[in-house]
């Protein structure tokens, strides 16, 4: 039985992050092969871990901030503490924080560590990124990994993030959906699933809107998610009618079904789930052009990109895919392709599988 714990902090719906060690845990979690074992701070998601009746998990009270000393010192016993009682034999983290308690942990002992870089981040060269092995969601974070932090070519792989083929709902969903939400039938939907920030361009969307609704007014443009940047509250507050804010959702496939095109655009992003959901639901894609987005998407192919500063662009480029449904169908279609072929479930487990077997051998 392979004995391995995972660590993220801020298990939440909303965040891409999370979603990802979610299918991380339900897959090992249900594997006879493995021990599966789990500790988080807290999160709106920490009911959906009931799911697992295999899994072990816990709550530890951590934040994920490396200058707090004394519950740097706290956090660490508790969690060696963990780890030896449970004889813990690979920790694989999804943070830079717990990822350098585990490598201290580990050091001097047998037991080996994973992280995988999930954000384009910057500093704290010293602390980052020392595991046995490292797996980037895109390119571009491999890239940040071997020019920032100079982590060796041979100790990182990519691997795109996946998904789990979605239980979908029954087909006049969407109607029904609309109805709820007072949007009228014959209204254009606008879609933006995520963290409500302004790195994922959130402002940037709602300039884009209210510039759209000056001369059209059969277009709803709906915000899903959970705030995380307080300089936006302000703009959210007094929001015109015509652009709706709903809280996180468990399922957002159905909100997905309602949409006629789906938008993200980031400032920074390093390979958002939002991206390939709406390719699965074969949805016409705007990203901002930057990180995992420019990587993934061929502008005018499979989706469109546009530059996260310039509300105008995304306007013209939103009312463009409205105004040409067909060219929005073959964007999406081509999507869906790609993430089929490229973010597939079963593929990606064999190639993390792989990661740990080689990894447990050397133990």
């Amino acid at each position: 039985m392979k004995k391995i714990l995972h660590i993220t902090p801020d298990f939440n719906y909303s965040c891409g992050r999370s979603k990802l060690v979610f299918l991380f845990l339900k897959y090992f979690g249900n594997s006879k092969n493995y021990e599966t074992h789990f500790i988080t701070n807290s999160g709106d998601s920490l009911g959906r871990l009931k799911s697992i009746p295999t899994l072990n998990y816990e709550i530890f009270n951590f934040t994920t901030e490396f200058k707090n000393i004394y519950q740097s010192r706290k956090f660490y016993k508790k969690l060696k503490n963990y780890i030896i009682k449970n004889e813990i034999k690979l920790i694989h983290t999804h943070h830079r924080y717990p990822e350098f308690l585990a490598y201290l942990i580990s050091r001097g002992t047998n037991i080996k560590t994973v992280t995988t870089a999930h954000s384009l981040v910057k500093g704290k060269t010293r602390f980052s990124f020392k595991s046995d092995r490292i797996i980037a969601v895109s390119d571009s974070i491999k890239n940040m990994l071997t020019d920032t932090y100079k982590v060796p070519n041979e100790k990182i792989t990519m691997l795109y993030n996946f998904l789990e083929p979605p239980y979908l709902t029954r087909q006049n969903i969407e109607i029904e959906l609309k109805y709820k939400l007072g949007i009228p039938s014959d209204n254009k939907i606008i879609l933006f699933l995520g963290r409500i920030t302004k790195i994922k361009g959130v402002d940037v969307l709602i300039e884009a809107s209210e510039k759209i609704r000056q001369n059209n007014k059969n277009i709803f443009t709906l915000i899903i998610g959970q705030l995380y940047d307080n300089s936006l509250t302000e703009i959210l507050r007094n929001l015109p009618a015509e652009i709706k804010l709903l809280d996180v959702v468990k399922n957002p496939y159905p909100y997905y079904a309602i949409a006629d095109l789906v938008v993200l655009p980031s400032r920074i992003d390093p390979f958002p789930y939002v991206m390939l959901e709406a390719g699965y639901m074969q949805k016409p894609f705007i990203g901002g052009n930057t990180g995992g987005i420019a990587e993934f998407i061929e502008d005018g192919k499979n989706g469109l990109l546009i530059d996260p500063e310039n509300p105008q662009q995304l306007a013209d480029k939103i009312m463009y895919l409205l105004n040409n449904p067909e060219i929005g169908q073959r964007l999406g279609q081509n999507l869906h392709e790609k993430v089929n072929r490229l973010c597939d479930f079963n593929n990606y487990f064999v190639e993390l599988e792989k990661i740990y077997n080689s990894i447990f051998a050397e133990q």
